[in-house]
């Protein structure tokens, strides 16, 4: 089965950007990615099975910190599942450990913690 994950910061933005192509069920959820603890990404990590595939738009879009990033796909490929990133053109399961796709996951969750980062200082300078 094709499991969509979507997932943008504030209610106020728009999910439809984040186009998943065909997928079964869509998980959705307008909340932070600083962690994990989203109902719906908990939700989406029950509900797939093994030889499901998971589609994310960006890889900033499932995780905001390297290490969830690195748990998260972790626990998807250990259940059988495989995940993809449309953005990215990346693709991890449990069969496949290519070298190069890890680097440049590792690579690109770094880019979005930092930017998490940077947009939290930023807010904190703008309200100090």
């Amino acid at each position: 089965m094709k499991v969509g994950y979507r997932r943008v910061s504030t209610i106020d933005q728009n999910l439809d950007r984040q186009d998943l192509g065909g997928v079964e069920r869509v998980f959705e959820e307008k909340v932070s990615g600083k962690n994990t603890e989203r109902a719906a990404l908990q939700d989406m990590l029950s509900f797939v099975r093994e030889g499901d595939e998971v589609i994310v738009y960006s890889i900033d879009r499932l995780a905001r910190d390297l290490r969830d990033l690195q748990a998260i796909i972790q626990t998807l490929t250990d259940k059988g599942v495989t995940i993809s990133f449309i953005s990215e053109k990346l693709t991890f399961s449990g069969d496949n450990d290519d070298a190069f796709s890890r680097l440049q996951l590792q690579l690109m969750g770094a880019f979005a913690e930092f930017e998490r980062n940077i947009m939290v200082v930023s807010r904190e300078v703008v309200y100090e």
